[in-house]
């Protein structure tokens, strides 16, 4: 926490919002919408078949997360020790343009996913940083407030993301989707399959540099918000020695965190919850596409209604959870999470090829346009949970470490996640035999849907201190 109580300024609080629309950017248009996806094409492109080339991109996802879960404790301690969260937010988000910029430059599948592992590292720390300007940026009544306008604002990111796709195919190459039956596709066909991609793998490669791009411009007026500085130890002892004690005190957090019942509940419950919605972000428009068959518009468009119905319903996450408290919020949001992974399983393809047992095709495909509905609610309200919680449960002078901790279980979830969907992928697509991605992308949200479940039972666990915290108590709290 900071060392004076700031104003709300809804001036401020928007410029500060601005980075969440630019770095949404980066996480619809690239994480979203093409890394998997180039990724594959690459690595075919580069002699890999369609099982290793989506497992090796699936490893840069996850390599780059692990690598995050890591190191973003001792982050977090030393976004604490620097009194303020904007020179580090700066640095990681200038970071993240230019590895997403270099990406559009290489056609090595190694280097290339080695720039985007880069660019995702750096995004997330940056990320982290950000995050722990809210409570420098507002009174404590309203964090809630304050999170949802920066989530809700933050999916105009995606509108920009979602423009720049259909950019990318309009002026510079058609767009390129794969079959359904392409692990069963000889290798020597690929070019074939491919069709007309120019060097750019079709409006893929292009996709980074339009990205990075806008990133840039879209954060620029974040460089004009202001927060309330706390003690800077940076300047009193000098990186190197902050960066022993910032480990020093990461294992004392955890330790505090571990016999902390209602903080190590929720860090278990993000755990499995996080992980499912990161895999989501992941795997959305690759599932809309190879999954259920639905053409690159038509993907595009499910991904706009989720957007939409994000900007709509994030901004009522807010107020519920300033009110009844996060814990009531997390409740909410997960019921809606669980209905929306169930509809995806029980859903009819958009191939009428595609023959999948009764039982996984009774509801119309039409539904899963609400599935991006909820999703979008979802998706946006889940953040809200996160920041609010964290604010309410961290001790002061520890916003950043246990924001740190929070991030860390998602990161490694979220590493893990993608690994075993990843592996769910290739093995029905390809090594089963079966060639068939419709079957395995149900088996894969099928497993999604268990693990936000387990997290949905941990956060019940969570008891609420929403009435302590805004009658001006702090954590620890007296029960």
């Amino acid at each position: 926490m900071s060392e004076q109580t700031p104003i709300t300024s809804k001036l401020n609080v928007l410029l500060w919002s601005t980075y969440d629309i630019a770095n949404t950017i980066f996480s619809m248009g690239i994480v979203s919408m093409t890394v998997l996806q180039y990724g594959t094409l690459l690595g075919m492109k580069n002699g890999f078949d369609y099982g290793l080339s989506y497992f090796l991109a699936s490893i840069a996802v996850s390599l780059s997360t692990l690598i995050v879960a890591i190191t973003i404790p001792v982050m977090g301690t030393i976004a604490d020790n620097n009194g303020k969260g904007k020179p580090g937010t700066i640095l990681f988000g200038s970071l993240t343009i230019l590895f997403t910029g270099l990406v559009f430059l290489f056609d090595n599948v190694f280097v290339a996913l080695f720039f985007f592992l880069s660019a995702n590292i750096f995004y997330q720390w940056g990320n982290l940083f950000y995050d722990t300007m809210i409570p420098r940026i507002c009174q404590d009544k309203d964090t809630g407030w304050v999170s949802a306008v920066g989530v809700a604002l933050g999916y105009f990111g995606s509108f920009f993301a979602v423009i720049f796709n259909f950019t990318a195919i309009d002026f510079f190459t058609e767009a390129v989707t794969l079959p359904d039956n392409i692990g069963t596709i000889d290798p020597s066909q690929y070019d074939a399959v491919l069709g007309p991609k120019a060097d750019w793998l079709g409006h893929l490669g292009s996709m980074w540099l339009i990205c990075a791009l806008g990133f840039l411009l879209i954060a620029l007026p974040f460089l004009l918000a202001k927060e309330v500085a706390g003690k800077n130890r940076l300047k009193e002892i000098g990186f190197r020695n902050l960066l022993g004690s910032a480990v020093s005190e990461t294992i004392e957090t955890a330790k505090e965190i571990w016999y902390y019942k209602d903080m190590r509940w929720f860090v278990i419950g993000w755990f499995f919850t996080v992980d499912v919605v990161q895999t989501v972000i992941n795997i959305m428009k690759p599932a809309a596409v190879n999954g259920f068959g639905l053409s690159e518009g038509l993907a595009t468009l499910l991904l706009l209604v989720g957007v939409i119905f994000a900007v709509l319903l994030t901004g009522i996450a807010g107020p519920i959870a300033d009110r009844k408290g996060p814990k009531f919020l997390a409740m909410i949001v997960s019921i809606v999470w669980l209905v929306a992974l169930a509809i995806p399983i029980f859903a009819d393809s958009f191939d009428e090829n595609i023959n999948l047992p009764i039982y996984l095709r009774f509801l119309p495909n039409t539904t899963i346009y609400l599935m991006a509905i909820l999703i979008g609610f979802g998706m946006g309200s889940i953040w809200v949970v996160q920041r609010t919680m964290t604010v309410e449960l961290a001790p002061p002078g520890k916003v950043g470490r246990y924001f740190g901790f929070s991030k860390l279980a998602g990161k490694g979830s979220s590493a893990i996640g993608m690994i075993l969907f990843g592996g769910v992928i290739g093995f029905f697509a390809s090594a089963a035999g079966l060639g068939s991605n419709a079957l395995a992308y149900k088996v894969g949200i099928g497993l999604l849907l268990v693990l936000f479940l387990i997290g949905f039972t941990c956060f019940m666990r969570v008891k609420s201190h929403h009435e302590k915290f805004l009658a001006g108590e702090r954590a620890p709290y007296n029960d």
